[in-house]
């Protein structure tokens, strides 16, 4: 008896699994697959092409697994109610690393010491070539070392450690954010910082790289409710975040047309952006190789050159006041000889290298030779 039931379990689960698969399949015929999956900033995977040499290859079924599981009717629905199970059935305390306490969702992350030290190599090798610049470099230590779930892995004392042992880099000055910055510095739902809670950060760069800034000169203002990057990634309902920023009057911006190579004006603040796949494009128009932010109100005609990953799209108008220039560097976008093209190195000017874990755990992504 129990070897027939067996059976009839076995089958019974057969018929149920085939049912779910062919109702999935007929859906999926009817269900217009997404054009964008909005959520998780990026393009849903095509359908592969079909071809001898794609399923000899083994690259056929690969991309259809990836088009497949992109296109699988009520997804958005799907990655909620695993979200769920994860947190309130299983008791896990993170999807994938993604965690939540009370101030919302962060994204655990451990520090790749190799990462670090290639970054050591290429900010020597680049500040090595700046005569008479006063050269500066910090990093933005990542929000979940500020968590009250007390996460172990990315320590901001071992960063600076790996750092400051390396004698190259004594010849430069190093300056620690680490308490100007605390849980409310960052975006409840995304991995950036607040830029209108970045003023403790300011006073600290101020003390260290010996400028005055005038906050008072800034006007707060709304853009708008968001979620960030984190939020579309743990697939859960979270709250949104209030996006506020800080607008000068004096200030403009020049950003690179890389198809004509030429310098072009567009506004500090592109709040068209704001309703695009990531709010935070808002600042400096997003993923830009070259900006130059102008101020022509100060008295200086110091300029500041800002190798930099887009935390620094919100930090550097509030540098602008300083300097008669702000010089924003991305050499994810940009190598070091197109760069001489375009600008040159003024001296008696500063340079400030400021990566957070983006660019410190993935130092490769930068376009520099070390030796």
């Amino acid at each position: 008896m129990n070897g027939k039931a067996n059976i009839m379990r076995s089958k019974l689960v057969i018929l149920v699994f085939s049912i779910i698969i062919g109702c999935v399949f007929i859906l999926s015929l009817f269900i217009e697959p997404p054009t964008i999956l909005k959520s998780e900033r990026r393009v849903p995977a095509k359908m592969p092409v079909l071809s001898t040499r794609t399923v000899a290859s083994a690259e056929f079924m690969d991309k259809f697994e990836n088009y497949a599981a992109d296109s699988l009717p009520f997804r958005e629905s799907l990655r909620t109610l695993h979200s769920i199970s994860t947190f309130g059935l299983f008791m896990q305390t993170d999807k994938n690393g993604l965690y939540m306490d009370s101030h919302g969702v962060g994204k655990f992350k451990q520090i790749d010491i190799k990462s670090v030290e290639q970054l050591q190599s290429i900010i020597i090798s680049i500040a090595n070539g700046l005569d008479d610049i006063n050269v500066y470099y910090s990093f933005i230590p990542d929000k979940s070392i500020y968590s009250e779930n007390n996460l172990p892995g990315y320590d901001p004392a071992l960063i600076e450690h790996l750092f400051i042992r390396n004698p190259e880099m004594a010849k430069y000055k190093f300056i620690n954010l680490f308490e100007a910055l605390n849980q409310t510095s960052f975006y409840s739902s995304d991995l950036h910082w607040n830029q209108v809670n970045l003023i403790d950060v300011l006073s600290k760069l101020s003390e260290e790289m010996g400028f005055t800034t005038d906050i008072n000169q800034y006007i707060k203002e709304y853009a708008g409710e968001f979620q960030g990057v984190y939020a579309g990634q743990l697939a859960l309902p979270i709250s949104t975040d209030s996006m506020y920023y800080l607008s000068c009057l004096s200030i403009s911006a020049m950003y690179l047309n890389v198809k004509e190579m030429k310098m072009e004006e567009a506004p500090v603040y592109d709040l068209d952006k704001f309703t695009g796949l990531d709010s935070y494009d808002i600042f400096l128009s997003g993923a830009q190789p070259l900006v130059i932010i102008e101020n022509k109100t100060v008295s200086t005609d110091k300029e500041l050159y800002l190798f930099r990953d887009s935390f620094s799209s919100s930090l550097a108008p509030l540098l602008a006041n300083a300097y008669s220039k702000v010089i924003l560097i991305d050499l994810r976008y940009i190598d070091l000889r197109t760069l001489n093209q375009l600008i040159e190195f003024n001296s008696g000017s500063d340079a400030l290298f400021l990566y957070s874990s983006l660019v410190l755990n993935n130092a490769d992504m930068l376009f520099v030779n070390t030796p």
